[in-house]
């Protein structure tokens, strides 16, 4: 009888320490993940963690951050071209160690570089709307979705020329293995991802002015 007694004992504070520590877990997974909507909240931060993790080509953390963007037309976009640029700077080191020439890779990644602060300019531009006018697409000035829908053909243009510039690069690894030729394609298809950044680039220089009736 003492041994039952003392066993219920031992389980009371058994139990009463779990229930203790899953609601310790539950209250940090709780300020944890308030934290984090708080910081996404900053449009500064939305901007430099994109940036970040498509230079770390994380697709998973990608996704995580462009998630907490307004779900607008212009977010899968983004994601899309996130995820282009991120495969690109990849590419980009498989064609130099294959022996693309480093000048070539180089100028890649550099171009890669130039996007990927367009991309986060456009993330910081979404996320300071929110706080201006709130999620809802439709509150939206119609001048803004317009230049937002603007912009979302331009990320089109930014993913189709990264598309063929990592073409042209399994094209330069050939050469290269072959006869150590030229790279025509490379330097073609960088102009015309530069001049899609450009044109992004433009998108975000200007500046909104919300219609008026």
């Amino acid at each position: 009888m003492e041994l039952l007694f003392i066993g219920f004992v031992i389980f009371c504070v058994w139990a009463y320490v779990s229930d203790k520590q899953e609601e310790k877990r539950k209250r940090e997974a709780a300020e944890a993940e308030a934290a984090r909507v708080a910081r996404f909240g900053d449009p500064a931060q939305v901007g430099g963690e994109l940036a970040w993790m498509t230079r770390q080509g994380d697709p998973q953390r990608m996704r995580e951050v462009v998630a907490y963007l307004p779900a607008w037309p212009v977010r899968d976009p983004l994601l899309h071209t996130a995820e282009w640029l991120a495969a690109l700077t990849a590419n980009a080191g498989v064609a130099e160690a294959a022996g693309v020439h480093k000048d070539i890779t180089d100028r890649v990644r550099a171009t890669v570089e130039a996007a990927i602060a367009e991309l986060s300019a456009l993330a910081v531009k979404q996320v300071s709307l929110v706080r201006l006018f709130g999620p809802d697409w439709q509150a939206l000035d119609a001048e803004i979705r317009r230049r937002l829908e603007t912009q979302t053909g331009q990320l089109g243009l930014v993913c189709s020329a990264a598309s063929s510039l990592r073409h042209s690069l399994g094209v330069a690894v050939m050469e290269q293995r072959v006869n150590g030729g030229g790279v025509p394609a490379v330097e073609q298809d960088l102009h015309a991802l530069a001049d899609a950044i450009h044109q992004l680039s433009q998108g975000n220089d200007q500046r909104f002015r919300g219609e008026r009736g």
